[in-house]
């Protein structure tokens, strides 16, 4: 189960892989870390690449959220995660959303990262975070903080 969001010749692929360490119990941060496989091209750039760059309990507030964007609680969101590596933002726009997503893929200096930007409807946002909601439902939340 992946997204895609497409922008003339752009196109960037988010599935989430599995927890980076699998095995790990009573680290609440360890035990959260997701591997993101991210697939991009724009016809000069290129690229396929892993990053632990989201937790579990980050995406499962990414989905809450665009719950709430799409019932009109909320008009849009910029999502920063703990790691810097990926952004996600979704704004609304009349009837529809922009949905935007970034990823920086070297971490060199300066930092280099790709941007996707793509209209939707709201059937369409829903189609995106029910995949999200799928991903979480394979990779939820381990050892849960009190």
């Amino acid at each position: 189960m992946s997204i895609t969001l497409t922008e003339n010749n752009k196109r960037l692929e988010l599935e989430i892989l599995g927890y980076e360490f699998p095995d790990v119990e009573g680290d609440y941060f360890d035990a959260n870390w997701l591997n993101v496989g991210i697939r991009y091209d724009d016809g000069n750039l290129s690229f396929r690449q892993v990053d632990s760059c989201l937790l579990a309990f980050e995406l499962e507030e990414l989905t809450e959220t665009l719950d709430a964007i799409l019932e009109g609680r909320e008009t849009g969101t910029a999502t920063d995660f703990m790691e810097p590596y990926l952004t996600l933002s979704v704004t609304r726009k009349g009837e529809g959303f922009d949905v935007q997503i970034r990823f920086v893929y070297d971490t060199g200096s300066p930092w280099k990262e790709v941007c996707v930007c793509q209209e939707m409807d709201s059937r369409e946002l829903r189609e995106m975070n029910d995949s999200l909601k799928e991903m979480y439902a394979r990779f939820p939340r381990r050892d849960k903080r009190d």
